[in-house]
């Protein structure tokens, strides 16, 4: 059984995955919480547990859009996704993440998930 400091919610957000600069892959997260967040199936990029990367979640509301930087670990490698486990948490890092689920709670219905665009 896996044990998390934090809760997960289930959010679709839009993520784009880089690795030393380099953008590796962009897909949706399945959830998303304070201490990390799990990448679905729909992600094609290959990556080993304990790899360092950056994950830029990408929120849109109405015409303006934010992009928030995370540092991250990857925690667990399965076949329906990536997890990742967020690393150097500041509180830049906790404001960010208090955004990214702020804006998907105001913007989604309790029993969907966020639908956000890959741009």
């Amino acid at each position: 059984m896996e044990k998390r400091w934090s809760e997960r919610k289930k959010l679709r957000v839009g993520v784009d995955i880089f690795r030393h600069g380099e953008l590796m892959s962009s897909c949706y997260s399945q959830d998303i919480g304070l201490g990390g967040a799990f990448l679905g199936g729909d992600c094609p990029v290959q990556l080993q547990k304990d790899t360092d990367v950056d994950l830029v979640f990408r929120l849109k509301s109405g015409e303006n859009g934010t992009r928030h930087k995370i540092s991250a670990r990857v925690a667990r490698v399965a076949e329906d996704g990536l997890g990742f486990k967020f690393c150097e948490f500041d509180t830049g890092v906790f404001r960010s993440l208090q955004e990214i689920m702020a804006l998907t709670r105001s913007a989604t219905p309790s029993n969907q998930t966020l639908q956000m665009s890959p741009t």
